[in-house]
């Protein structure tokens, strides 16, 4: 898919991924999707194949895991909480969870919400308590309790039918892998082995959500021009303007506006995204990567690294003129 009109700025972003998706295919990647928006100007790519066995070539609408992007959208149900006066992000975190804290744990709502790093000013305990139980897991519990719905029927309420994001859904547990699931693989014991769906082996989580190069942009266009939360709600998901993050959004500099560009990664065994946006959800980019087979590492993979870091300089590379 491309515009019929193209600028020579959408043609340098355009060449940028084009090489990027070429060298992740020759490194064996086995699929990478990529969406771009500038304005009017858009253009999709999608090569490789769903699955290294059946060798089905991937398509544009095709969906895979969106791991940590999962944050956001289950930020923006937090918020509407927050919003009805349900919950609020300086709560304690014990009061919805008292068997995961100590009833006098520091540790609130907002931190949990935040970056990881919120957590190391209390206790060991408690950091051991979020981390170790995953941050949005537990949130993931309190949003479930206080709207007495699985998350899946939250999010849907939420987010989905709102805005028609039809091929986004939280996949139940050991639910068989979608036709249209693109496969990811992690190397055990030396030998690449399918993480996806009802193959994933013991230990490895792949996160429940997953979602299209598509539907993940309009997601984020959506939220940043003011149609899922009020102004006051995105503005504490943004966070202050020299915050690396904020409640479920993360920064990158944008050249084109001397301002930021919000959206998330998400990095899990086998697959690697990243979707980007600029503030007003006029220029966007989203890129997902079936990873080349790779030992499971509790550290960020480099590779998810390179992508974060090739968006934002596409993205820039897209408008006329950047600051410097």
């Amino acid at each position: 898919m491309e515009s019929a009109t193209v600028s020579p700025a959408f043609q340098e972003l355009r060449a940028t991924l084009e090489l990027f998706s070429r060298e992740k295919l020759e490194d064996g990647a086995s699929a990478v999707l990529i969406k771009a928006k500038v304005g009017q100007q858009e253009w999709m790519l999608a090569e490789g194949v769903r699955s290294r066995d059946r060798r089905i070539p991937v398509q544009p609408g095709d969906r895979f895991p969106v791991g940590e992007q999962y944050r956001t959208f289950l930020a923006v149900s937090v918020m509407k909480l927050v919003e009805e006066g349900r919950l609020g992000l300086e709560d304690p975190a014990s009061a919805y969870l008292p068997g995961s804290f100590a009833a006098d744990s520091p540790v609130t709502i907002r931190q949990l919400l935040g970056d990881d790093d919120d957590l190391f000013d209390v206790p060991p305990a408690d950091v051991a308590a979020a981390a170790g139980s995953d941050a949005y897991l537990l949130l993931g519990q309190v949003v479930e309790q206080l709207r007495g719905a699985p998350l899946a029927t939250v999010l849907r309420t939420d987010i989905l039918t709102p805005l028609n994001l039809r091929s986004t859904e939280i996949l139940a547990p050991n639910a068989a892998a979608p036709d249209d699931l693109i496969h990811g693989y992690v190397l055990l014991k030396g030998e690449a082995v399918d993480v996806t769906g009802t193959t994933v082996p013991a230990g490895i989580s792949t996160g429940g959500l997953v979602s299209t190069a598509e539907d993940i942009p309009v997601f984020h266009a959506a939220l940043l021009r003011g149609r899922l939360l009020s102004p006051a709600s995105l503005i504490a998901m943004k966070g202050t303007v020299f915050a690396d993050y904020g409640l479920g959004l993360d920064h990158w500099d944008d050249r084109c506006t001397n301002g930021s560009y919000y959206g998330h990664a998400g990095d899990i065994p086998g697959y690697g995204s990243v979707s980007i946006s600029s503030a007003d959800g006029s220029r966007q980019l989203s890129i997902f990567v079936a990873y080349p087979p790779q030992p499971v590492s509790s550290q960020p993979s480099a590779l998810a690294l390179e992508m974060t870091g090739v968006a934002q300089v596409a993205l820039n590379s897209g408008c006329r003129f950047q600051f410097r």
